[in-house]
């Protein structure tokens, strides 16, 4: 299956059946830490992992070097695609690591949203073009001079979860999940058998039937 019509078909589901689909099968549950947080907590975001690994420069360096330093990082903005999830992983660096420009480089690309462990800035440009993001935390601090990419389409680790180039990511208000590229479809066809189990109980007991009924029935609750 594409990429396209994988990623349709997930936006048509809620996180909490995704995991509920990977536990059925025996997989781990692969969710984010929670201290990363929506800027629109009302759009779901579903798409393919383009990852970035970042570093602080320690010390700072003048700005004409920071602008050599980080081009290759603007580069990546060329090679986002349609339902791309930009990851981008930046440890122990103060700086803000994305904001509204490269937000709307990304959009421009169909890159449907960012990860972003590390900081972020322009959140007000970013809501108004409604791009989402989950970030770690908020700095107004310019990152030239002062961080640069050292990784690219490489797996990157946030909070003991990795997350490989091309695994699929489904983030919404309620968490962030992984699930690995080459279980993607698998995972995909039980989510939607469960959504049609749960779909007969919602009936029934919208008619009156009790919940351990339907759950004996159709295994769902």
């Amino acid at each position: 299956m594409d990429s396209t019509t994988l990623c349709e078909r997930y936006r048509l589901l809620y996180l909490g059946v995704v995991c509920d689909a990977m536990y059925e099968l025996g997989l781990d549950e692969p969710v984010l830490p929670t201290y990363l947080r929506p800027v629109l907590p009302e759009q779901r975001v579903v798409g393919v992992a383009h990852t970035v690994l970042g570093r602080s420069i320690d010390p700072w360096v003048p700005w004409a070097d920071g602008v050599e330093r980080i081009a290759s990082y603007l580069r990546v903005f060329e090679e986002l695609g349609p339902d791309s999830v930009l990851v981008s992983v930046n440890p122990g660096s103060p700086v803000g690591h994305f904001g509204e420009l490269t937000g709307n480089a990304a959009q421009q690309k169909g890159c449907v949203g960012v990860v972003l462990d590390g900081n972020l800035r322009d959140v007000e440009g970013l809501r108004d073009i409604g791009f989402p993001v989950f970030y770690r935390d908020l700095s107004p601090l310019n990152a030239i001079g002062r961080w640069e990419m050292v990784g690219h389409q490489v797996a990157v680790d946030i909070g003991g979860v990795t997350v490989h180039p091309g695994d699929l990511v489904f983030g919404e208000f309620e968490g962030i999940l992984v699930v690995p590229g080459n279980l993607a479809l698998k995972v995909l066809t039980k989510a939607e058998e469960i959504v049609a189990a749960e779909a007969r109980v919602r009936d029934e007991v919208q008619a009156g039937a009790t919940p351990i009924e339907s759950f004996e029935r159709h295994g769902h609750i």
